[in-house]
């Protein structure tokens, strides 16, 4: 992560609109409401309007979805780990971890059943505040709440 990505995060809370859309194919996902919706215009079919609807429901949701996957979320530390610690700590938890550097962690999960795993962030702010945020690997739009399974899952192990 560059260091302008990490000062946008670390003020702003999320990811910035750059990183996120063009390197997780967002923009791509988004198109498909938009030609249910054109397709409603042109009356296609004779279902016009549920397509229209239609579109309009996936935009919404596809919307929200990927704001609340843009956001991090803030954990205040009981003891002052360094980022190597919470590393280690992380790694018993037998989470990957794929990148290290300047206060930033970043971890790939297991892969489940249905789930291709998640993509941990984590960003240390300050001595007792980190930012973590997760996103699916992969192009998933429901993933059962493992963001915030994990988050619960980093908060319990760094308050042991």
């Amino acid at each position: 992560m560059k260091k302008s990505t990490k000062n946008y995060v670390v003020k702003k809370l999320k990811w910035p609109l750059g990183f996120f859309y063009f390197y997780s194919g967002n923009f791509v996902i988004l198109s498909m409401p938009c030609v249910l919706i054109y397709l409603g215009t042109t009356n296609y079919e004779k279902d016009g309007a549920f397509l229209i609807l239609t579109g309009f429901v996936f935009l919404i949701v596809l919307i929200l979805r990927m704001e609340m996957e843009r956001r991090f979320k803030e954990l205040t530390l009981v003891k002052d780990y360094s980022t190597d610690e919470i590393g280690k700590l992380l790694q018993k938890n037998k989470w990957i971890l794929s990148d290290q550097g300047d206060g930033i962690l970043e971890f790939y999960t297991g892969s489940t059943l249905f789930s291709w795993g998640q993509k941990v962030t984590i960003v240390k702010v300050s001595k007792d505040k980190i930012l973590i945020n997760t996103l699916p690997n992969g192009r998933a739009l429901f993933t059962f709440f493992k963001e915030i399974l994990n988050y619960k899952i980093i908060k319990k192990i760094l308050e042991e």
